[in-house]
């Protein structure tokens, strides 16, 4: 972002509490975003938009998930309470406490409600949908995944009536095949190098765009062939539909021993679909060793075919399992996590800078503050104007405020990935996820902590006017 006589910049600095002072000029200007005036300890930035019981909520329901034994047991926890109490009762209780901290609802209000309540903070819609399985979790008939496409459809529709601009809509492709079919499809990956990745992804494009038969593939057998067959009938549908209705579909990562199988369709797509603007994105684990090295050939590998690359950058929600399964392929700590985390980023700002707006788009997805503040620091020294839609972050919906707040605030664009669906279905994704994100749940404590200052504030306010 170079400075002219016929170009301006625009610097954008915060008070206490982060609201933006805009310096406009009638000259065409570039914006300048100062990442030192982001203030991630402010508990009246984090949590002003909030009434009373939403703060009593998140502290509760934040406290509970900090506790290994409430989120090691949670999924006994809440089969033994539709035992005893039925869905009903129970329901009496998550709803307004757990299902609402982290949930928008099931129906097209309920998504409404929170999108508009998002848009008042100056926060982007990031629909997550609550459809997955594991190995050993396959439907032998097709109707559970095409029922999981008339599901994803509908969220494709609220999700483009209520999201605002340039919306989100997270999906899983085990939500669309057989995880086993990606498994066996992932043990034939792992063996191919880059030209013969490459070939792989073309030929998936192009049988999903019903230009080619399915080749065959060896050590996939015909029944793996039939449901891979499928599973991209569908996912062009997906894919049709994102594009008519201006989404962006993030593809999220999953079990190691399912991700090649998973990395192949989803660079499929975006050679389908990416061809014009970046529709689809793949999410890299940086938990993951290889992370950058993964992240490198893919990029290679969609550039070549011509597609723009989409990227979103996870540190991970699988870190438990994984280490089990392989201990040498993940990080060795939280902090040699984080360094690949920055290593990783770093070759996608680059990628961002040599493309421009256009053709990519980086999500960098994470709770870590100086994660937060090196990406910030970054785009700054890149000339990266973080106002262009290219290089975005996001959070979870009902955790991290301070940092999302901020950030909206100091002129960042900032996405919420928001859950939908029913409480039955959604609550055992949510304990799976709280096992799974037990290092980000762990790492809340602050954030509870702004919580209760917040509260304490509150409550000294009101005594002060009842004087």
């Amino acid at each position: 972002m170079g400075t002219s006589n016929s170009k301006q910049i625009l610097r954008l600095t915060s008070c206490s509490c982060c609201k933006p002072l805009r310096a406009l000029s009638d000259a065409s200007f570039a914006y300048k975003i100062m990442p030192q005036t982001l203030q991630f300890d402010d508990h009246r930035t984090a949590f002003q938009h909030k009434n009373t019981w939403e703060l009593l909520r998140a502290l509760l329901v934040l406290r509970a998930c900090g506790s290994d034994y409430f989120v090691d047991n949670s999924l006994k926890l809440l089969r033994q309470g539709q035992q005893i109490l039925g869905e009903k009762v129970l329901g009496w209780f998550l709803r307004p406490t757990v299902y609402s901290q982290f949930v928008a609802g099931q129906q097209g209000s309920d998504l409404a409600a929170t999108a508009k309540s998002l848009h008042k903070l100056g926060i982007r819609l990031m629909v997550a949908p609550t459809l997955e399985e594991d190995v050993g979790e396959s439907s032998s008939s097709q109707d559970k995944y095409d029922r999981n496409l008339e599901e994803m459809f509908r969220l494709a529709d609220l999700t483009h009536r209520h999201g605002g601009h340039e919306p989100c809509l997270q999906t899983k492709i085990t939500a669309m095949v057989s995880a086993d079919t990606l498994k066996n499809l992932s043990q034939v990956c792992i063996w191919q190098d880059a030209d013969s990745w490459k070939v792989m992804v073309e030929h998936l494009a192009s049988v999903m765009m019903g230009r080619t038969q399915l080749p065959h593939i060896s050590g996939i057998d015909k029944n793996d062939s039939e449901n891979l067959f499928l599973a991209l009938g569908r996912l062009k549908r997906l894919g049709e539909v994102a594009t008519e209705k201006q989404l962006r579909l993030l593809v999220d990562a999953e079990y190691s021993y399912v991700n090649p199988g998973c990395s192949l369709i989803t660079l499929a797509m975006m050679a389908a679909f990416n061809q014009n603007r970046p529709v689809v994105a793949n999410t890299y684990q940086c938990y993951f060793k290889r992370a950058l090295e993964t992240l490198t050939l893919e990029l290679d590998v969609t550039e070549s075919l011509g597609a723009c690359f989409s990227v979103k950058l996870v540190r991970g929600a699988y870190l438990e399992k994984e280490r089990k399964l392989d201990p040498e392929c993940t990080c060795t700590s939280y902090v040699k996590t984080g360094e690949n985390y920055h290593s990783v980023l770093e070759r996608a700002l680059m990628h961002a800078k040599k493309t421009g707006p256009d053709r990519c788009l980086i999500i960098m997805a994470t709770h870590n503050e100086e994660t937060v503040r090196h990406a910030t620091s970054r785009l700054l020294e890149l000339e990266l104007d973080p106002r262009a839609g290219h290089v975005v972050f996001a959070q979870i919906y009902g955790m991290a405020e301070q940092i999302s707040m901020p950030l909206a605030r100091a002129g960042y664009i900032v996405y919420k990935s928001v859950p939908m669906g029913a409480l039955n279905q959604v609550l055992p994704y949510l304990a799976r996820r709280a096992a799974e994100n037990r290092s980000v749940l762990h790492g809340a404590r602050k954030e509870r902590q702004l919580l209760q200052q917040e509260l304490n504030w509150r409550i000294r306010s009101r005594l002060k006017i009842n004087k």
